[in-house]
């Protein structure tokens, strides 16, 4: 698992979850590949992600749900990533990308 942000142009991935501020609100919940568990947002893998009501929901309403499969189309230097959700395209902050937690698809 790792962040959005870090793929690649043409790399696709599934959402698994979104990153958390440590100890800020609830619990996490993540999808690790072998079933769900909730955690309180501490650990390696997630730190950052400042309001998981505001942010987190805001992103699930633009398509950045757990379980959505997302391709990178452009991701660079000082440039927003490009990625394609659903059936559009959408520039995301780079560190917004960072703290979106995916699964490599594997070809």
């Amino acid at each position: 698992m790792v962040p959005l942000g870090m793929l690649h142009t043409g790399e696709s991935a599934e959402i698994i979850g979104f990153r958390r501020a440590q100890g800020g609100g609830g619990p996490l919940s993540c999808n690790n590949g072998t079933g769900r568990h909730q955690h309180g947002g501490r650990g390696p893998g997630h730190g950052r992600l400042r309001d998981g009501s505001g942010q987190e929901r805001r992103l699930s309403e633009l398509g950045f749900s757990s379980g959505q499969v997302v391709e990178v189309v452009q991701n660079g230097r000082g440039v927003p990533v490009l990625v394609k959700v659903h059936d559009g395209r959408m520039a995301i902050d780079h560190n917004i990308a960072m703290e979106i937690i995916v699964k490599r698809k594997t070809l």
